[in-house]
C-alpha cells in the first residue's frame, strides 16, 4: 500500500497541491485502508495548520504560511474495466463523504473526500424549496457519476428537476464544487467544465476555504449563451475575527428558478430560490468547525 509522491503535474492534478499522494489501486479493501488513512492525515493536518496560524497571530507574524500543505485530494492509477467493476456497477457502496472523477484516458481516478459544509448548502437549499412546497420537487445528485464530456465526474453536491421538462436529460442543473487545498484556478476549471454545454448545467456555486483563518467565498457561476463562456454572477465572503465576530458581505445567494427547474416560476407561489445571510452564515461555521475543530 506504499503511496508515490509525484513532483510532476498532470492535468488532472493541475491546480492541486504537491503533497497530494498516488497509489496504484489493487482493490476494494485496499482502497478503503487507503481512504481511512488520508482522512485521518487529513484532520490532523487542518488541526496542525490553525494551531500553527494562531500561534503566529498572537505573535505578530500572521502572514507566515503553515508548513504542512493540507490537501482534501488522493490519486489513484486504475485501469477502465476495473473502474467500471468496481465503481459503476451496480452493487457498488456509495460512500456520502466522498467525490471522485475518473479520466479513462490517462487511467487516473480523483478522490476527493467531502467536508461538512456541501451538507450545510443541502440543507439551506431544501429549506428554501420547502418554503414554496418545492421541496420533492428536485432531485439530489449525491455521489452519482455524471458523464462530462467523456469524463465521469461527481460534484460535491448537486440539484435538478426531479421531472425535467420534455426533452431535458435527468441531470444536475445546479451543482456545488468546494475548493479547500485547490487553486482557484482548478476551481474555475470545475467550473468551466460543469457550465460548458458538454456538462448541461446551468448554476455552479463554486466555494473556496481558506486554509489559514475562519474565511470563505462563495460564487455564483452561469454560463453565458451569447458569449459562449462562464460569467460570475455574484460574489459572498464569509469570514470570523478573534472575537468570534462573523462578518457577511453580499448574501443572500439566489438562484434563478428557471435555471434549476428548467422552466419558468408559477407566481407569486414560486420565486428565485435564496439562501439567506442567517443560513450563508451556518454554511461557513459548519465548515470552521470541521476544519479547526481544535481550536473552536
Amino acid at each position: 500500500m506504499s503511496h508515490i509522491y509525484q513532483n510532476e503535474q498532470d492535468h488532472d492534478s493541475e491546480g492541486l497541491p504537491l503533497s497530494v499522494r498516488r497509489y496504484g489501486y489493487e482493490d476494494k479493501d485496499q482502497f478503503a485502508q487507503i481512504l481511512t488513512l488520508e482522512r485521518e492525515r487529513l484532520l490532523d493536518s487542518m488541526r496542525y495548520s490553525r494551531e500553527i496560524s494562531d500561534i503566529d497571530t498572537g505573535s505578530g507574524r500572521s502572514e507566515q504560511e503553515p508548513t504542512t500543505e493540507i490537501t482534501e485530494y488522493i490519486i489513484f492509477s486504475i485501469d477502465p474495466t476495473t473502474f467500471n467493476q468496481d465503481f459503476l456497477s451496480s452493487d457498488t457502496i456509495l460512500i456520502p463523504s466522498l467525490r471522485t472523477f475518473f479520466n479513462p484516458s490517462t487511467k487516473t481516478l480523483t478522490v476527493k473526500m467531502h467536508t461538512q459544509i456541501a451538507f450545510a448548502v443541502h440543507r439551506a437549499i431544501d429549506k428554501a424549496l420547502a418554503r414554496m412546497g418545492l421541496d420533492e420537487a428536485i432531485h439530489d445528485y449525491q455521489g452519482v457519476d455524471i458523464d462530462v464530456n467523456g469524463l465521469q465526474k461527481q460534484a460535491d453536491m448537486g440539484w435538478g428537476p426531479r421531472r425535467p421538462p420534455r426533452g431535458c436529460p435527468k441531470r444536475p442543473s445546479v451543482v456545488l464544487e468546494v475548493a479547500a487545498s485547490e487553486t482557484r484556478k482548478k476551481l474555475r476549471r470545475d467550473v468551466d467544465l460543469w457550465l460548458d454545454p458538454g456538462g448541461n448545467a446551468n448554476v455552479v456555486i463554486a466555494i473556496k476555504l481558506s486554509r489559514q483563518r475562519a474565511m470563505i467565498a462563495i460564487d455564483l457561476w452561469i454560463w453565458d449563451t451569447v458569449n459562449g463562456k462562464s460569467i460570475n454572477s455574484q460574489h459572498i465572503e464569509v469570514s470570523e475575527n478573534e472575537n468570534d465576530e462573523v462578518k457577511l458581505s453580499g448574501g443572500p445567494l439566489v438562484i434563478p428558478f428557471r435555471l434549476l427547474f428548467l422552466r419558468d416560476p408559477q407566481t407569486p407561489r414560486e420565486t428565485d430560490v435564496i439562501i439567506d445571510n442567517e443560513w450563508l452564515q451556518k454554511i461557513a461555521v459548519w465548515g470552521w468547525d470541521m476544519q479547526f475543530s481544535n481550536s473552536r
